[in-house]
């Protein structure tokens, strides 16, 4: 994964959570842009369906929950994170 100025902030930042971290990593390297910050837009970065649909598989898996299609599309990242649901049984 290429080298992020998120890292460097996340590391002072306290308010920036786990998840909120691992989100913009995973995106960085999805994306292959290591200028994306909590601030930004999915859409606007170049996020599409089938990343979205990637991210809340990871998301999924390592946290237990997924994040919102139409909060993500229409709201910063740091708010689509901060709305996160956890992920719905299918039992």
């Amino acid at each position: 994964m290429p080298s992020s100025t998120y890292d460097d902030d996340a590391a002072r930042s306290p308010e920036i959570t786990d998840l909120e971290h691992a989100t913009i990593a995973w995106l960085c390297e999805e994306l292959e842009d290591s200028e994306i910050i909590a601030s930004d837009n999915f859409l606007d970065i170049g996020g599409h369906s089938l990343a979205f649909a990637r991210l809340n598989k990871f998301l999924a898996d390592s946290f237990g929950v997924n994040l919102d299609m139409k909060v993500a599309y229409d709201e910063p990242l740091s708010i689509a994170v901060a709305k996160a649901q956890p992920v719905r049984s299918h039992a």
